[in-house]
């Protein structure tokens, strides 16, 4: 009959290793980033204090120094300006403003 059926046996079954089970890190790896955050904020404000700190010795300094330079250099210069101006005024002609406009009227009756 059939000799060439061959009978095979199930392999043995084996048992699955159970998987290692990890544990989450301790509560206190928390904390370091809570100490990190920490640290960065108030590196931040120092900074910032830093460098307001030193716009407002600045803006103190250059708003303390024109004025003592506008009060004793300036007062000759305006005076050579006012004196220049008054000149050029009194050397304009006024009287002869109208004779200026004669050219002007002749031109337009003749349109």
């Amino acid at each position: 009959m059939d000799n060439n059926k061959q009978t095979t046996s199930p392999a043995p079954a084996t048992q699955p290793t159970p998987a290692s089970v990890t544990t989450p890190p301790p509560a206190s790896g928390g904390g370091d980033s809570k100490k990190m955050i920490m640290m960065l904020v108030i590196g931040i404000v120092v900074v910032i204090l830093v460098v307001g700190g030193i716009y407002y010795f600045l803006s103190k300094k250059q708003s303390a120094q024109p004025v003592s330079e506008t009060t004793g250099t300036n007062k000759p210069a305006i005076v050579q300006i006012k004196d220049a101006l008054d000149q050029e005024l009194d050397s304009i002609n006024v009287q002869a403003a109208d004779s200026d406009f004669n050219q002007v009227d002749s031109d337009l009756q003749s349109l």
